[in-house]
């Protein structure tokens, strides 16, 4: 009996181990799950101020908020986010690909689109 259950639970591991039973090819993820390795340097904001992202880093008032003297890269899915400090936030999305695209408007102070580079230039909101 137990070495069924044995048997029975390598079977199930098996099923999920991420290989396909039939193809022995890796189970590919759905686009809208895969994560993008997006890097964010606003070094360029003298002095350095905190910055976030909502809902994926810690929050302004957060004491191990990243700071803008700090290039991070995060891993982020595609779809849409907020680059945020306490003097500038805007939007900006991360596409099936990996790659970011933002408004036009923000082109004086932030650069990247296309790429997975994020750079903000800009220590202030620029003017819409």
């Amino acid at each position: 009996m137990r070495r069924v259950m044995v048997f029975g639970l390598l079977v199930l591991l098996g099923m999920h181990s991420g290989v396909a039973a039939d193809t022995d090819s890796p189970v590919t993820k759905h686009p809208l799950a895969q994560e993008h390795s997006i890097t964010i340097d606003a070094s360029a904001l003298k002095p350095p101020k905190v910055w976030s992202v909502p809902g994926v880093t810690e929050p302004l008032q957060s004491l191990t908020a990243f700071k803008t003297n700090q290039v991070k890269t995060l891993e982020l899915r595609p779809g849409r986010y907020m680059f945020t400090t306490t003097t500038i936030s805007f939007e900006f999305t991360v596409d099936l690909d990996g790659k970011l695209e933002f408004a036009k408007m923000h082109d004086q102070c932030v650069s990247g689109r296309g790429t997975a580079l994020l750079t903000i230039s800009c220590r202030f909101t620029m003017p819409q």
